[in-house]
């Protein structure tokens, strides 16, 4: 556990060479993912004498679980979406984990969904309920953990920051850090097309269904953990710009991302006319290895 966090910052030369953007990878935490972190930081608020979690994850957060499990012998269920990568179901089942596939849904009153399912799970065999996408511990883990160690990485030399939003605890929790060491400082999120964020910070029309092959990033409903007012705009793209700046992320830069990082980059592409001249961070949350099967 004490291997997780300190992840490198690199420039991204390449793909943007007339403007500084450097992004955080990461996929280089032990588990895989960025949610090592929050997983971590939620534990420590683990009943004494638990012997079983649960949480319902699109696959890091539960692959994350599944590892802190395995370190401190608990017994782990993860319910997981049916559209998850056959990677990220192996993974989680690789630490000893029990992986449930549930139906997709977005609402947590759909009974056969990953939420209701991880609900029931805990509420019937006593177990605790990590709940990331309505636990304020998600944001916290980043306010307290990643925000403070990216700003220190770069000397506080940041004018934006871009995050991609999946539960909202990410970009929450480092927004809120970045801007109290500077209030000029710009927090901006991308998202698939038509999901539900872009409306709760910009007041903007949903048109359209919601509906992406992009893992880890967009909700039908907003997440709880989100907090809007840390962040200044949010921005949608398609999925296949996500997957075309993913693929030019590994060609050209060398950098192997999930679905979610190319999303990123589509997004800090799009932006970059109205940003010239200005620092601009962001963070890698996972590898592209885990989705091989699904995207390439």
């Amino acid at each position: 556990m004490e291997a997780i966090g300190n992840t490198p910052v690199v420039r991204l030369k390449r793909i943007f060479p007339n403007a500084h953007v450097v992004a955080k990878l990461e996929y280089m935490n032990p588990g895989g993912s960025i949610k090592d972190r929050m997983v971590r930081h939620m534990l420590k608020s683990m009943p004494k004498g638990t012997e079983r979690v649960v949480e319902s994850s699109s696959g890091n957060t539960g692959a994350a679980l599944a590892m802190a499990s395995a370190i401190f012998g608990l017994r782990c269920d993860v319910t997981v979406p049916e559209t998850t990568s056959n990677e990220k179901i192996k993974r989680i089942g690789a630490y000893g984990a029990r992986v449930h596939l549930c139906s997709v849904d977005s609402e947590r009153a759909t009974e056969l969904g990953y939420h209701a399912v991880a609900e029931r799970i805990a509420k019937e065999d006593d177990a605790f309920y990590l709940d990331q996408y309505c636990s304020d511990l998600n944001r916290e883990a980043h306010y307290t953990d990643t925000g403070p160690e990216l700003w220190t990485q770069l000397d506080g030399e940041i004018d934006v920051f871009l995050c991609g939003i999946g539960s909202g605890g990410t970009i929450s929790g480092i927004g809120r850090y970045l801007k109290e060491r500077n209030p000029a400082l710009r927090v901006i999120g991308v998202e698939p097309l038509h999901s539900s964020y872009r409306k709760v910070v910009t007041d903007a029309p949903t048109q359209g269904q919601f509906g992406t092959v992009i893992e880890g990033v967009g909700k039908l409903q907003p997440s709880s953990s989100f907090d809007p007012s840390v962040v200044d705009d949010v921005l949608q793209v398609s999925d296949e710009q996500a997957l075309v700046w993913g693929r030019r992320l590994a060609r050209e830069e060398g950098i192997l991302v999930g679905g979610s990082s190319g999303c990123v980059a589509a997004g800090i592409a799009a932006l970059l006319p109205k940003l010239q001249g200005m620092r601009i961070a962001t963070l890698f949350p996972d590898s592209g290895v885990f989705y091989l099967s699904k995207y390439s």
